[in-house]
């Protein structure tokens, strides 16, 4: 499998089984601040990240996608220890700020990682406290993005006849 493929997979997360079973005891308080601070240093760059990447070669876009691969693995498991309640309220508060920022810059993400709203929506099935508010959240996306997601919003609509 060439690298564009692996990628393509891991952000897709065909490979991001949510009944994994994960060695949850092995997370001490250190990797969880670890994780979060890799989640938000990726975040806290994107819009400079975005801005320089059509200015980068191939070499720097596969750098970059590598260090996102690590850090997007690390908020999958950010999810599994959520939903087994092993982030303290500070970190879990952060966590959803974090998820929120992510969506909030969408449009950039999908620009250097490939990210769009299809596979971003997978925070709320790894897990994210941000799906317990009731804040209003904001979304960049394009309007030719929701072309691909249309039929599946549209079907949500519709009922079953009896």
């Amino acid at each position: 499998m060439d690298i564009d493929a692996l990628i393509i997979e891991l952000i897709i997360g065909e490979n991001m089984n949510v009944n994994d079973n994960w060695d949850l005891s092995a997370f001490s308080d250190d990797h969880i601040e670890s994780y979060l601070l890799n989640y938000k240093l990726l975040i806290k760059d994107l819009s400079e990240l975005a801005d320089m990447w059509a200015d980068m070669d191939d070499f720097e876009h596969h750098h970059y996608q590598m260090m996102f691969m690590q850090t997007w693995g690390m908020r999958y498991q950010l999810g599994d220890l959520y939903r087994a309640g092993r982030l303290t309220a500070e970190q879990e508060a952060e966590l959803a700020a974090l998820d929120d920022e992510l969506l909030q810059h969408l449009d950039e993400a999908d620009l250097c990682y490939g990210l769009n709203l299809q596979s971003v929506a997978q925070l709320f099935t790894w897990g994210t406290p941000l799906a317990q508010s009731d804040k209003v959240i904001r979304i960049s996306i394009r309007p030719r993005t929701l072309n691909e997601i249309a039929p599946a919003l549209a079907a949500l609509g519709e009922t079953v006849p009896a």
